[in-house]
C-alpha cells in the first residue's frame, strides 16, 4: 500500500514537471517569433527636389490659372500611403487632391484639404492606400497658385529619380476648372509645380 502511494505520488511529481516543461517551451516560442517590422515613414519631395536640381530656384505663381499638377511614380518596395503633405503661396480652401492609377487614369482615393496657409506646409491623412511595385501612380492637386521649382539653368531633369524608397517618374499637369477631375497630360521635363507629396510606409 505504502509502494503504492509512493508510487501515485512520483507519477504525479513527474507528470507536474513535464507539464510545466511543456509549457515553458511553448512560452520560449511564443517569445520567439519576432514582433512585426514598424518601417519609418517617408516623404520623397525633398530628396525629388534635391536629386532632380529643381531646388535651385522657385518662383512663386499665385492666381495664375486652374491647373492640376502633380507627380507620377513607383514604390520600390510595398506600402502604403497614410497621407498627403500639401504647401503654396497663397491660402486656399477645399483644395481637391487626387492618387491615381496611371495606367488607367483612374482615381483611386481623393481628399479635400479644407484650410491651407500661404507657404505653411500641411499633413492630410487619408485612408490608407497600399501601392505595389508593378503599378504606376500619380499624385495630383486642383488649383490656382503654385512653386514653380528649376534648375538654375532651366535644363530638364533626368528621370526616374530616386527618392529613397520612391521612384519619381515624372510631372504632370492640365488645365482644368475647380469643379473638374481630370487626370493631367501634358509633361514638363524642366520643371516641377507644387509643392504636394506623399507619406509613404512600408509594409512587409
Amino acid at each position: 500500500m505504502i509502494m503504492t502511494n509512493l508510487f501515485k505520488n512520483h507519477y504525479a511529481i513527474v507528470c507536474t514537471l513535464l507539464l510545466g516543461i511543456s509549457m515553458l517551451m511553448s512560452c520560449s516560442k511564443d517569445d520567439d517569433t519576432p514582433a512585426p517590422k514598424v518601417y519609418p515613414e517617408e516623404n520623397p519631395l525633398t530628396l525629388y527636389l534635391s536629386n532632380s536640381g529643381f531646388n535651385q530656384k522657385a518662383t512663386n505663381f499665385i492666381n495664375s490659372g486652374t491647373y492640376e499638377f502633380g507627380y507620377s511614380f513607383k514604390p520600390k518596395v510595398k506600402g502604403k500611403i497614410n497621407a498627403v503633405t500639401f504647401r503654396i503661396p497663397d491660402n486656399a480652401t477645399n483644395v481637391k487632391v487626387t492618387i491615381w492609377d496611371a495606367a488607367t487614369k483612374a482615381p483611386l482615393r481623393s481628399v479635400v484639404i479644407p484650410n491651407a496657409v500661404a507657404n505653411t506646409e500641411l499633413r492630410q491623412a487619408i485612408e490608407p492606400l497600399e501601392i505595389s511595385t508593378d503599378t504606376e501612380y500619380l499624385v495630383s492637386y486642383n488649383g490656382r497658385s503654385w512653386y514653380k521649382r528649376q534648375k538654375t539653368d532651366g535644363s530638364i531633369a533626368a528621370y526616374p529619380v530616386e527618392a529613397g524608397n520612391i521612384l519619381i517618374t515624372g510631372f504632370r499637369w492640365g488645365a482644368t476648372t475647380s469643379a473638374d477631375q481630370k487626370y493631367p497630360v501634358t509633361v514638363s521635363k524642366d520643371y516641377y509645380g507644387g509643392d504636394l507629396s506623399i507619406v509613404f510606409q512600408q509594409v512587409d
